[in-house]
């Protein structure tokens, strides 16, 4: 395995000492992304088959100290732009137009519109990159989309997306039933939709879809013609889509029958998404042992 590709996979939520903050190498973010994990409890109401976040072993902390979360992102910050971040294993690997400051991702162990520090976090992070002079660097939100019309989430949505804000939200596949086995989470599948149209059609989103081998196999014709039915909704509803990510198990899962799926078999499902829905981008990202996964 190339050190390349070693540092796309290395995206552990923990930097040295620090409780929340961490820099990975982000294929999809196409640079650096400094992620926020607001869940260092694991707190999260979706339990994929392929995600690979620890649930056995305890937290070794469950509150969230926004000063020192502050703290935390503004030395990273620091290292991003002094370039002291590249000296270090694994971004001493990262190619030369990958070493700059994307954007800052609410992501981590859980589902990141759960805490309920959510608003007040996003307000602290804008204004802490605005401080730096960071106005190209993004605020990202990736998030399972069970929240998105919440009060208190719309509020960090509304300061999110005055801060050159994105939301990757995920839809995993097209019907309940795929929903209920791959995500296994007790909010309604309708909910998920219904969330998607009304944030979409506010504030243009991306989709994320991680499509997998599960058990064996991968997802079905029916499953993805379901999965294009429901973009297709979310368009002729009014939401406004920036794209599509589609991607597979990238790292170790605690589940070994969640595998990555094949790059033939994403990029198929690719071509009948961008047949159906021409004016719509469709970005893939292979799994870890398939060309052009880096």
């Amino acid at each position: 395995m190339s050190e390349l590709v070693q540092a796309h996979l290395d995206h552990k939520r923990s930097w040295y000492d620090f409780h929340y903050c961490y820099p990975v190498i982000s294929r999809r973010s196409k640079g650096v992304s400094l992620g926020v994990n607001l869940n260092p409890n694991k707190a999260c109401n979706f339990d994929c088959v392929y995600c690979e976040v620890d649930r056995v072993n305890p937290p070794r902390r469950k509150d969230v100290d926004l000063d020192q979360l502050e703290r935390e992102m503004a030395a990273l910050m620091d290292l991003v732009v002094s370039g002291e971040l590249y000296q270090v294993a694994p971004f001493d690997s990262a190619r030369p137009e990958q070493r700059r400051l994307n954007d800052i991702a609410f992501s981590g162990d859980g589902e990141p519109t759960m805490a309920k520090e959510f608003a007040e976090c996003v307000a602290r992070l804008a204004r802490l990159k605005a401080a730096k002079g960071l106005h190209d660097c993004k605020l990202v939100l990736i998030s399972d989309a069970t929240l998105l019309q919440a009060p208190g989430v719309i509020k960090g949505l509304e300061i999110l997306m005055a801060n050159q804000g994105e939301v990757w939200a995920k839809l995993d596949g097209g019907t309940e039933a795929h929903y209920r086995e791959v995500n296994r989470s007790r909010v309604p599948f309708a909910k998920i939709l219904d969330n998607l149209v009304a944030t979409a059609r506010r504030w243009p989103i991306t989709i994320q879809t991680l499509f997998l081998e599960w058990r064996g196999q991968g997802p079905s014709a029916l499953e993805v013609d379901a999965y294009i039915e429901r973009l297709r909704e979310l368009l002729t509803g009014g939401g406004r889509l920036e794209g599509i990510q589609i991607y597979t198990v990238a790292r170790a899962t605690p589940e070994p029958e969640a595998r990555p799926l094949k790059a033939a078999l994403l990029d198929a499902v690719a071509a009948k998404v961008r047949q159906a829905l021409p004016a719509l981008p469709v970005e893939v990202f292979y799994g870890p042992d398939d060309p052009g996964h880096v």
